[in-house]
């Protein structure tokens, strides 16, 4: 069974969290106040697909702001995660962003303010990668697997092997962002 199937399966948040644990094959983890927490990512994850990729990782940097805060060590990478979609960014990008300690957050991370919400989004939008789990399951646990291993985001490789089937979802891709934006002459004109 697909990491997608068994979240299209999953009843509760644990249900989430144990399908990305098997999935990711994660072997040391800790499952506290930060949904799950290994040595080199943190997760944070949703039963449902409501909350925005935004939304998500404003609660979890008040996890990484709280642990700043506390002198504790960061991990190299965040993930947020959900039924539907997910996504994975360095701790880096937003670590120096976090040490201004400028952020209004809130009582509790999933009470964080409108505020907190516009500024990281603000700053994080360039430093995410996302993932449809659907349709980029594969891709996905091997961009984690990846990042794990060698320490840095490594989005598909560009090959001359590969190079058509790249160029085929970045059409797919793109497709659908512009679909009908277009009269049919327009596009087929501009090919």
């Amino acid at each position: 069974m697909t990491l997608f199937e068994k979240l299209k399966q999953a009843s509760s948040e644990e249900d989430v969290k144990d399908a990305y644990i098997k999935a990711l094959g994660l072997k040391s983890y800790r499952k506290n106040i930060v949904d799950i927490q290994t040595k080199e990512v943190w997760f944070e994850a949703k039963h449902n697909a409501r909350k925005t990729l935004y939304e998500m990782f404003t609660q979890l940097m008040h996890y990484v702001q709280q642990a700043l805060n506390q002198g504790n060590e960061i991990p190299p990478f965040l993930v947020v995660m959900d039924t539907q979609k997910a996504a994975i960014m360095k701790s880096l990008d937003v670590l120096p962003f976090l040490a201004k300690k400028t952020i209004k957050w809130g009582k509790s991370a999933s009470g964080y303010t409108p505020e907190a919400l516009d500024a990281i989004s603000a700053h994080i939008g360039t430093f995410f990668v996302s993932f449809k789990i659907e349709n980029d399951e594969e891709e996905f646990i091997n961009t984690v697997k990846n990042a794990i291993r060698n320490g840095d985001i490594i989005r598909t490789q560009i090959t001359p092997d590969n190079l058509k089937q790249v160029f085929d979802k970045w059409v797919k891709m793109i497709g659908r962002e512009i679909s009908g934006k277009f009269g049919e002459t327009d596009h087929l004109n501009s090919v």
